[in-house]
């Protein structure tokens, strides 16, 4: 332990070598040679004490911590630019990037991440408002409701998928130097369709290159008919309606008159008896869970060709559980609730995984 004059020499010593903790070491010794010598971290320690409680003790109970001067300028940064990072921060105070989180961290500040979400065009909040305030009046009718509904959707997969640099690695003792091509001169692509229906994943069922509505009402005829046909009774007695988007190949008029007759008054589309809310796809299962879980999975490593990537799909739905299913199904009443909340806006950005 060091007495209090001692360490109002060291502090004395530290000022006059510049707050440069080394060579304060070195000009202590050579004034002091007799004493107890510290080392260069006693001098930080010292000088950081002094800085938070005005003493060179830390008090033993509660405290007011001193507001500084740099707490004040790191504040101020952060009331006119929220989105600073904290070394542009420490940049504009003149400050150790340390001492800036420090700072933020001090008084309670969190980097807040952005939600990436889908740009909504005029009108698009009154759209969401009328599907949701329908299904929230359904949904109080029927606390199952959603689960009633066979939610539908497709998207594309190909060898040039998002490839997470920030995320992969690989551990050695030597750099292997390793490369991962993002760019591939040969592309290849699959159109993969799923359902979900209750807890029920229905796909992947792989489509055409180029859909038309014709080819969509073939699929829907046949080949969607007959997976419903191979399903048990305790799954087919949810299927009550049916939903889509706004594809082109939704809105053919072969498409519309055939889910007039096949769920009549009881289907959701830009041109259904409930309008689907374009631009959307934080109200539909597939778009906010399914599909991110399935392309991490294929993602995750390169593929070799067309039948290797129909593969990694093929698995990746199979890894997919009944019970997470049916959360997502199930959170659309959250998620509805909170559309009307914030009068038909963006709910991303509430929903905590």
């Amino acid at each position: 332990m060091f007495s209090t004059d001692e360490k109002q020499d060291m502090y004395d010593v530290y000022i006059r070598s510049n707050r440069n903790c080394t060579l304060a070491s070195e000009n202590y010794f050579t004034l002091y040679p007799e004493r107890r010598q510290p080392n260069r971290i006693i001098f930080g320690r010292i000088a950081r004490t002094l800085g938070m409680f005005s003493s060179f003790t830390k008090p033993r109970g509660p405290y007011e911590r001193k507001q500084t001067v740099n707490d004040i300028n790191v504040l101020a940064q952060i009331a006119v630019n929220p989105e600073n990072s904290s070394s542009k921060i420490a940049q504009e105070c003149s400050i150790h990037d340390t001492t800036a989180r420090k700072i933020i961290k001090k008084y309670k500040y969190h980097d807040y991440k952005f939600k990436p979400v889908q740009n909504l065009h005029p009108g698009d909040t009154q759209r969401r408002l009328e599907f949701c305030n329908w299904f929230s009046e359904r949904q109080q009718q029927d606390q199952h409701f959603a689960r009633k509904i066979l939610w539908t959707d497709e998207s594309q997969f190909s060898n040039a998928g998002i490839f997470n640099r920030k995320n992969r690695h690989y551990y050695a003792t030597e750099n292997p130097h390793l490369v991962r091509e993002i760019r591939p001169q040969v592309r290849y692509s699959l159109n993969v369709w799923a359902g979900i229906l209750n807890g029920k994943l229905f796909g992947p069922y792989f489509l055409n290159a180029r859909m038309n509505g014709d080819a969509y009402l073939d699929f829907l005829q046949n080949r969607l008919e007959d997976a419903l046909d191979e399903q048990p009774l305790g799954v087919i007695r949810y299927l009550e309606w049916f939903q889509h988007d706004g594809a082109g190949p939704h809105n053919a008029h072969v498409v519309r008159n055939y889910l007039d007759a096949r769920f009549p008054n009881a289907w959701i589309g830009t041109y259904g008896p409930v309008r689907w809310a374009p631009r959307s796809p934080c109200l539909t299962p597939l778009d906010y869970f399914l599909w991110g879980t399935i392309k991490d999975k294929v993602y995750s490593n390169a593929t070799n060709n067309i039948e290797h990537l129909r593969v990694k799909i093929e698995d990746a739905f199979q890894s997919v559980s009944q019970n997470s299913v049916q959360k997502a199904v199930d959170q659309m009443e959250l998620r509805t609730n909170l559309c009307i909340r914030y009068n038909g806006g963006h709910v991303e950005q509430y929903i905590t995984k």
